[in-house]
């Protein structure tokens, strides 16, 4: 194959993930700006955990007093991390479904079988911690291309079992590619000081080694910034994309 057309194949690849996986959408009546007499809390999320990373990163969580929110893959909750994810309830941090194989071809296949991986996850965390999850998280976000034909259908369905879903409006970009401790902290200080309740998206997956550098750095910035952490479901409103047409 020509090296012109190689080029043309990959420029199509590119866009069509940057349009089924792109962050798109805002919530309905959120607003960016930032009112200075309002109280300033950043949200931390941090998705696709357990792994080796996330002691690492409750380590520093605890170090900071910060409490934060895990969206956890359920295949990945077993004997071996489940004292991990019982440390993180100790601690006071939040804990969310993140389906149970974070896998686009099976989660997306329908809304039933979307709606299936996330109550497999969630009874494996329930076994394992005893502790019933509130939230979720869409994997690429509840607007990507992959969802939009059951999204509304799939979010009320869950909803009436008690799960709420939640996005983001501020992210490290730190799944992306191999970014390095500065390219996240640059990402963040793109968006952090947009809102007065930012939700950041960070991952504590084993290839995130980058993610536990960057965070004592990330918790400092938003501390001299005048931001106290929370979890998720603390917010004013738990954040979330409308569709965008």
């Amino acid at each position: 194959m020509k090296k012109s057309a190689v080029f043309l194949l990959f420029m199509f690849i590119s866009v069509i993930s940057y349009v089924c996986f792109s962050q798109k959408g805002e919530l309905a009546n959120e607003v960016s700006g930032k009112e200075s007499d309002e109280e300033k809390v950043v949200y931390l999320t941090f998705d696709d955990g357990p792994s080796k990373n996330t002691e690492k990163i409750l380590d520093i969580l605890k170090k900071n007093d910060v409490r934060a929110t895990f969206f956890l893959i359920g295949n990945q909750v077993n004997d071996n991390t489940s004292d991990v994810v019982k440390r993180m309830i100790k601690e006071g941090h939040q804990i969310g479904v993140h389906t149970y194989s974070h896998d686009a071809k099976k989660i997306y296949k329908d809304d039933k079988a979307y709606y299936n991986d996330i109550l497999k996850a969630e009874r494996v965390i329930i076994e394992n911690t005893g502790v019933v999850p509130l939230v979720y998280r869409f994997p690429w976000g509840s607007n990507n291309c992959y969802v939009m034909k059951f999204r509304n259908k799939v979010i009320k369905r869950l909803k009436k079992i008690g799960l709420e879903f939640c996005d983001w409006n501020v992210s490290g970009e730190d799944s992306v590619g191999s970014p390095t401790v500065q390219t996240i902290i640059k990402n963040i200080k793109n968006g952090y000081n947009r809102y007065n309740e930012p939700v950041v998206l960070l991952h504590d997956s084993a290839s995130n080694k980058a993610t536990v550098e960057a965070l004592p750095r990330i918790i400092k910035m938003y501390r001299e910034a005048g931001y106290s952490f929370g979890t998720v479901s603390e917010r004013s409103r738990i954040y979330q994309w409308r569709v965008t047409k």
